[in-house]
């Protein structure tokens, strides 16, 4: 949540489509037909140009209104000017001074770090450590608040008002509502509300082309024999148009000067701001040409990943990358006969290499993707990411956790939940899941300490939990273990490190103390390596009660499960590799969310959930302006029951 503060200046030029100035005529009005005109009564032998000067108005401006002036005025000949264009205040916009903000302030939400509210802001760490001395990179809380310096130029971000709407922003700013819907791909119709941040280009509209059709009055001289009946039927217009034309005509005299309406359509340059259709339809209408723009019924989707096709005994993880490709390819075949649109799959192996992720962005088909599935390395991603943004192709990255090309590049999808978003949710599903219990650390001190303990210390200690720590080396004793174990206690143990050998040091006391200490309650919370252990600690595992939480999992009992291993088996002729994840369900889960979602013509993704075999889909925008990052995070239960469930949180 942000919110802005100290003003400054912004001299907005809101161009209108007349010239001339804009003060109140000092002159007399008339209703005709259904619109105020004010009106002037040409003089003898007065010009053009003496009846602008005396006016304070432009001679086009006389010209537009009273088209036949341009031939020559007459004598006691009327000019009509429309009130309502010329009303006070009309061009007060033309030189506005509008404040927006030189600095912000960010309230921090869990899970964010400094370096990315930093890098979404478009600043640098430093930058935002200067303007925050207290906070120190590591440090932030949920709910801080953080000072922000903003941009002097360019880009801004603005907090919307409370009763504003894209269109009132869009004319306060002078840009337009579909660069507004452009810039924040988080904004649509149906969500644009009071405290969102936004960021707008200020200046950025530029005049457009628009016809409009309007009313003008024609000088006629009548005529003897002349009547309001004859002179309506020999114009093509009403009796009753005539009447209101001339409202201060009784009767018709020879060598008296009345007015026909006529209808006349021009074409003027006006602000794309100028008198909008506000409707909902108008905006649904805009809101389809920003974000699907693509009309035809072919999905392109390029898959670049380190295939290594050059090595002559490909790794283990290049084989992995064939077999998500293998994935994709099955979810293609499941969903080909639910839609007439011609799904399009491109393979190009960037062999690892930054040169060759290069030369196949140069190719020009690239450029007409709707999908790029980007490797697992960090730097290649980025690349990719900014040839997405600079061609509007949307970038998947299914691979990498720490890549954050995300925060700043709405074309980006991150398909793995951050490790502090993911701290932060796993901490408080345990303080929700385990209340009232003594959380008991499990210290390997040969282990390598998991990122997640201090967050889970932080957030425990603060909930009120009691948390201990307990040293495991050389191995878990279970009788001393036991013996600082109270009755009718509770207790969550969880260990320091995740690795296979300091979970094999402490199951089998852990399933002693299970066994034996009938009077106390106990479960064992781990991590997401714990999935590929599951061969040789499972059987422990269940009897203690143990939980772990991963981003993917598949239940291996699950009809769903077992029926793809079975189609992988029999299209390709071997069994998946054993991995966590599985990249060939990674690859059917991913491609089955993504081709459906266009097939069902819903590639803005505002999709509210997607349940897959091995991952759900939950994606969410880190600002109005980011691309989307899947906040999907599994808590996996392995009961004493024998069975093994999978919970969404």
């Amino acid at each position: 949540m942000t919110t802005l503060r100290k003003p400054l200046l912004l001299s907005l030029l809101l161009c209108l489509a007349a010239s001339g100035a804009w003060a109140q005529l000092n002159l007399p009005t008339k209703l005709m037909n259904g619109r105020e005109y004010y009106y002037y009564k040409v003089k003898s032998k007065e010009s053009i140009y003496g009846i602008a000067r005396k006016l304070n108005l432009s001679q086009d401006d006389i010209v537009r209104h009273n088209p036949t002036a341009a031939q020559g005025l007459k004598d006691k000949q009327m000019l009509f000017f429309p009130v309502d264009e010329y009303a006070p205040g009309k061009k007060a916009e033309e030189h506005v001074a509008v404040t927006a903000p030189t600095e912000l302030t960010h309230t921090v939400e869990p899970g964010e770090t400094l370096f990315g509210i930093a890098r979404a802001y478009g600043l640098t760490m430093d930058e935002v450590l200067r303007l925050n001395p207290q906070v120190k990179e590591g440090s932030l809380k949920a709910g801080a608040i953080l000072r922000l310096s903003q941009p002097e130029e360019g880009t801004i971000f603005v907090t919307v008002p409370k009763g504003s709407t894209l269109f009132s922003t869009a004319k306060r700013y002078n840009t337009t509502v579909e660069q507004i819907m452009t810039l924040n791909p988080g904004i649509s119709p149906s969500n644009f509300k009071a405290g969102d941040v936004i960021r707008i280009v200020p200046n950025s509209a530029k005049l457009v082309e628009r016809e409009e059709v309007v009313t003008k009055y024609f000088p006629y001289v009548v005529q003897k024999g002349d009547s309001f009946e004859s002179i309506a039927h020999d114009n093509g217009i009403t009796l009753t148009q005539l009447r209101q034309a001339n409202p201060d005509v009784e009767k018709l005299k020879k060598g008296t000067i009345i007015y026909l309406p006529r209808q006349v359509t021009e074409t003027v340059m006006v602000s794309p701001n100028a008198s909008p259709d506000s409707t909902e339809h108008k905006l649904r209408e805009i809101y389809r040409d920003v974000h699907f723009g693509k009309t035809d019924d072919t999905i392109s989707v390029a898959l670049m990943l380190p295939f290594m096709l050059n090595e002559e005994a490909p790794s283990k993880q290049a084989r992995l990358f064939t077999e998500f490709y293998k994935g994709f390819l099955l979810a293609v075949d499941d969903l080909r006969n639910r839609t007439s649109k011609h799904i399009s799959i491109n393979a190009y192996d960037t062999e690892g290499s930054l040169a060759t992720t290069r030369l196949i962005l140069a190719k020009e088909e690239l450029k007409h993707m709707d999908l790029i599935f980007a490797p697992d390395n960090s730097e290649q991603i980025s690349i990719i990411a900014d040839f997405g943004r600079e061609n509007d192709v949307n970038v998947v990255n299914s691979f990498s956790t720490k890549n954050e090309d995300y925060l700043d590049n709405p074309c980006v999808f991150h398909l793995n939940a951050p490790n502090a978003f993911m701290n932060v949710k796993v901490a408080d599903w345990i303080i929700s899941h385990f209340k009232g219990y003594d959380i008991v650390l499990l210290r390997d001190d040969e282990g390598e300490s998991k990122e997640i303990v201090a967050t889970l210390r932080e957030r425990l200690l603060a909930a009120g939990h009691r948390f201990h720590d307990y040293g495991i080396n050389p191995l878990l004793n279970s009788e001393e273990l036991s013996s600082t174990l109270t009755e009718g206690g509770k207790y969550l143990f969880i260990t320091n490190s995740g690795s296979k050998r300091t979970l094999q040091r402490i199951a089998p006391s852990l399933v002693s103390i299970k066994e034996n200490r009938t009077d106390i309650s106990m479960a064992l919370f781990g991590y997401p390596e714990w999935s590929t252990y599951l061969g040789v600690c499972e059987g422990n595992l269940k009897k203690i009660d143990t939980y772990f939480y991963s981003r993917f999992f598949a239940v291996d009992s699950d009809y769903d499960t077992r029926q793809l291993r079975n189609n992988f088996k029999h299209w390709y002729g071997e069994e998946m590799i054993y991995a966590a994840p599985q990249f060939g369900i990674l690859g059917y889960d991913t491609g089955y969310f993504f081709l459906k979602a266009y097939i069902d013509e819903n590639s803005s993704f505002n999709i509210p959930s997607f349940t897959g075999v091995q991952t759900d889909f939950r994606l969410e925008r880190a600002s109005n302006w980011s691309g989307m990052v899947n906040k999907a995070v599994y808590v996996v239960h392995l009961a004493p029951d024998g069975t093994i469930s999978r919970e969404l949180k």
